[in-house]
């Protein structure tokens, strides 16, 4: 099990797991969103090539075309600094479109949209995918890319992968790290070797405050969406930064057309529903917090929009996907699925692991929790079934 508080602080304790990681590795990439935990993710990387002598850091960012302005802005900085070897990729390829239910895919960086591409690509950015992705699943794409790409960043056998994933995050992050075998060295930071790489997640123990005390002490430069949602108010714990395109990013088109109106107009003309999706937010939100008077519960409800909002060819992967789920805060899930036309089940992920701490068995004092792929057999279990 990883260990979460160590004598040092938490500062310190990431230092030298990237100490560790260069010692034991040929080479090392940092793979970077543009957010606050790559950001830390990167510096600590450098601080490190610095010390032993390792610079440039390869540094790897998936573009995805539907990006804030300030995402991109930011991120030039960092692939054109000397001490950085950039691998930034701007390659075709088809992303979910949940803001609309009849244009299901986008194709990110067409040549024939090249005239309403959201920002235009980099001199210096990799336009040519190596790895093909055209016969695959289309909802796979993203994740077959994000996987794939950094093998094609190095000629080692034997390279190392940051990525900045912390367990704050989410209890799905949690329980990855913090209830798994070990995978390298004894440690639970890091998943199994795929191919010449291995990816690791350094800054796992870091909270929002010490992202944030990192950055500040250190005087790092950073997204200023950040500034953004703190002059509008975001929770600190709900400010996170991604592709706009992505099925949790939905909520970020709101603040796109108030604190980038230019790339809102780019995005709208870009990505089919944009308009339309955001005017849902005039009506008090997307997601409806109570059942519609005329539905008489959640269940009849989910079914309703099924039929009406998706897509009869969609209609069993959904069904599938809700096997032995129940129950209204189950239904009120699928709603929020079916509204933003989450065909990946990113969101129905998530709920599986937010509700797995109902399976909670207490060992010696502390909690274990089940793992994922047993959840459903829980709610089988749970449910009767």
């Amino acid at each position: 099990m990883a260990t979460m508080f160590k004598e040092n602080n938490v500062f310190d304790e990431a230092l030298d797991r990237i100490r560790m990681l260069y010692d034991y590795h040929d080479d090392v990439i940092v793979s970077m969103s543009g957010g606050k935990d790559s950001t830390v993710l990167f510096n600590l990387a450098l601080m490190v090539a610095k010390e032993k002598n390792r610079l440039p850091v390869k540094v790897f960012w998936l573009d995805q075309e539907a990006e804030w302005q300030a995402t991109v802005d930011y991120m030039d900085k960092v692939m054109r600094m000397p001490e950085v070897k950039p691998y930034w990729f701007q390659v075709p390829f088809e992303f979910p479109n949940n803001l609309s239910t009849d244009s299901d895919f986008v194709l990110l960086w067409d040549e024939k949209e090249k005239a309403k591409w959201i920002h235009p690509q980099a001199d210096i950015a990799i336009k040519e995918s190596p790895i093909d992705v055209s016969g695959q699943d289309r909802n796979k794409a993203f994740y077959t890319l994000i996987r794939e790409l950094p093998e094609y960043c190095t000629e080692s056998d034997n390279c190392a992968v940051l990525v900045g994933m912390r367990v704050a995050e989410s209890l799905n992050r949690k329980m990855t790290i913090m209830h798994s075998k070990a995978k390298f060295r004894g440690e639970t930071w890091a998943q199994k070797k795929h191919g010449k790489i291995q990816v690791f997640w350094p800054i796992y123990d870091f909270t929002n405050d010490d992202v944030w005390t990192a950055i500040a002490k250190n005087h790092w430069e950073y997204n200023k969406v950040y500034d953004y949602m703190y002059r509008w108010g975001v929770q600190k714990q709900r400010m996170r930064v991604s592709a706009l395109i992505h099925e949790t990013a939905w909520h970020s088109i709101e603040m796109l057309q108030e604190f980038e109106p230019k790339t809102y107009n780019k995005f709208s003309e870009r990505v089919p529903g944009t308009s339309t999706f955001n005017h849902g937010f005039d009506e008090g939100g997307i997601i409806p917090k109570k059942l519609p008077f005329m539905f008489r519960d959640w269940k009849e409800y989910r079914d309703y929009l099924l039929v009406n909002i998706i897509k009869p060819e969609y209609w069993e992967h959904f069904r599938n996907e809700w096997k032995n789920q129940t129950g209204d805060e189950w239904y009120r899930e699928h709603v929020k699925e079916i509204i933003i036309g989450d065909t990946c089940g990113t969101i129905n992920n998530n709920a599986k692991v937010r509700m797995i701490k109902d399976s909670r068995v207490g060992v010696n004092g502390v909690y274990h929790m089940k793992d994922v792929a047993d959840f459903n057999k829980y709610m089988e279990e749970k449910n009767g079934n």
